[in-house]
């Protein structure tokens, strides 16, 4: 299965909890441990990838965790806590 995300993107807003809730994806042992609208847009956006009930990082999400939580452009973005999956 190829990423969603072009390489050439610029990365997508997270609020600083998402990020945290990709890292932990990155972890490894995140399942649990990540609130259910995190692990829902992170898979939406194409960062991660729910497979038989456990989640992984796609190699977007690998290159978003690589870059940090820069965040380039604030166009769309309210507030961290009313993000919608769109």
């Amino acid at each position: 299965m190829t990423d969603s995300k072009v390489v050439g993107d610029p990365p997508v807003l997270l609020s600083t909890e998402e990020f945290d809730s990709l890292r932990e994806v990155g972890k490894g042992d995140a399942q649990g441990d990540i609130p259910q609208m995190h692990w829902e847009r992170l898979v939406a956006l194409g960062y991660a990838l729910r497979r038989l009930g456990t989640l992984g990082l796609t190699e977007s999400g690998k290159r978003r965790l690589a870059t940090g939580n820069v965040q380039t452009d604030s166009k769309g973005f309210n507030d961290e806590k009313t993000c919608s999956l769109n």
